[in-house]
């Protein structure tokens, strides 16, 4: 986060001070000295976010990095984008070249036994820098007990879903669960299918396409965690006890 001057409107009037502001790079991943991509992103747990993009885009292996400021240099096999992408913090599937959709499908093995609105709430309270700028997205894991593993934010959804997942592949963490701050779209189930993930939790929405996604590759989705009628898309056999009605 960095300081910046701003005017507080205070009982209708201007009122001059320093306020703390959620920081936004353009961070640029290398490999072989070509660009893999540029994305616009918060500029910490920037080896997390590398190894996570690469997997979650389904744009290879990622072997060692090496970070120098707001540069990664990636030692792998890595596909790059069209040169002319820059992936901005609300963009998850914004490009120049094709889109590319997700065949796989996700395990079954992962039976959720916790309470949905307790791990929401265990996940905010570990948002230090939403908490100082009010400007961030969180992505966390959660095992199977709804104990909190990891939490990264970034100020674009994306970014923090790649960081969490970055984090976990370079710290052999499970990842099977994880919750978002935030809406569910369908890039972010995407990422899912790519790395692994068996059961998305959120704040917020779930979006037509999201479910349309999680119906064809065997994921669960839960929307709108925090309230009494949790929104269920897929297996409920991952969620409760019966049966799934997913199809």
């Amino acid at each position: 986060m960095v300081k910046r001057p701003i005017h507080r409107l205070v009982n209708g009037g201007p009122v001059p001070e320093m306020d703390e502001l959620a920081e936004e790079r353009i961070v640029t991943l290398r490999c072989d000295g070509k660009t893999v991509v540029r994305l616009l992103a918060s500029p910490f747990d920037l080896g997390d976010l590398a190894y996570g993009h690469i997997v979650c885009e389904g744009r290879g292996i990622v072997d060692s990095i090496n970070i120098d400021g707001y540069e990664v240099n990636i030692v792998g096999n890595v596909r790059s984008r069209p040169s002319e992408d820059l992936l901005t913090a609300a963009c998850g599937a914004c490009t120049t070249g094709d889109i590319e959709m997700p065949r796989q499908s996700v395990s079954n093995n992962i039976i959720l036994s916790a309470n949905l609105h307790d791990m929401m709430n265990t996940m905010k309270k570990n948002q230090p820098w939403f908490q100082a700028t009010g400007g961030m997205h969180a992505a966390a894991l959660f095992d199977s007990k709804g104990k909190l593993l990891s939490v990264r934010e970034d100020i674009g959804r994306h970014n923090a879903f790649d960081k969490v997942i970055g984090g976990a592949l370079r710290s052999d963490l499970p990842r099977e669960i994880i919750g978002l701050s935030g809406r569910i779209g369908w890039e972010l189930v995407a990422k899912g299918v790519r790395s692994g993930v068996e059961i998305i939790v959120a704040v917020g929405a779930i979006s037509s396409a999201a479910e349309t996604l999680a119906r064809s590759s065997g994921m669960t989705l839960v929307g709108f965690a925090t309230s009494k009628s949790p929104a269920i898309v897929g297996q409920l056999s991952r969620i409760i006890d019966k049966p799934s009605l997913s199809r």
